[in-house]
């Protein structure tokens, strides 16, 4: 599966470059996505990337190599609930693969969303399904829906608010 340039402009697109200093990335997986978001950052912004993955994590962490403002987690996303300050982040932009995981997990990480990003922050996950999206309105109160027929497959962007 490929992220499309379509897919990562829905992903994006509630994203304030201009003026996010701190932004976090859940599964970059082999880093397309994240290349973008270093590419559109302010010189003084910072991305924090979560991999789990081990070969991924080794793309991302090449990545961080050649631009400092990335740094390379090998772990978890629910890490970050632990790393960083509470309500800290601008944004969140998640690859996770949410429809493989169990209700706990997703709880666990939707959680960890809530716990450090800023109110009116925004958060932005894509999935092949609308499965999630009744979880989502119980802890968004805002949740608007990306779809990208152009993406193989097409995908939907949850773009959900932090209160």
């Amino acid at each position: 599966m490929h992220s499309s340039r379509y897919l990562v402009g829905s992903l994006l697109a509630d994203v304030d470059f201009s003026e996010a200093r701190l932004i976090v990335e859940f599964g970059p997986g082999s880093g397309y996505v994240t290349r973008e978001i270093l590419r559109r950052m302010r010189p003084d912004a910072r991305l924090i990337s979560f991999e789990l993955n081990a070969v991924f994590y080794e793309e991302i962490k090449s990545i961080a190599e050649t631009d400092p403002r990335l740094t390379a987690v090998h772990g978890s996303a629910t890490l970050a609930a632990t790393m960083l300050e509470p309500r800290s982040v601008d944004n969140i932009v998640s690859g996770l693969p949410m429809g493989n995981f169990g209700r706990r997990t997703k709880l666990a990480v939707l959680g960890t969303v809530q716990a450090i990003l800023k109110p009116g922050g925004h958060f932005s996950q894509f999935q092949y399904s609308l499965l999630d999206y009744r979880l989502m309105k119980r802890h968004f109160e805002t949740v608007r829906l990306g779809y990208t027929p152009l993406n193989f497959p097409p995908a939907f962007v949850y773009k959900c608010v932090s209160e």
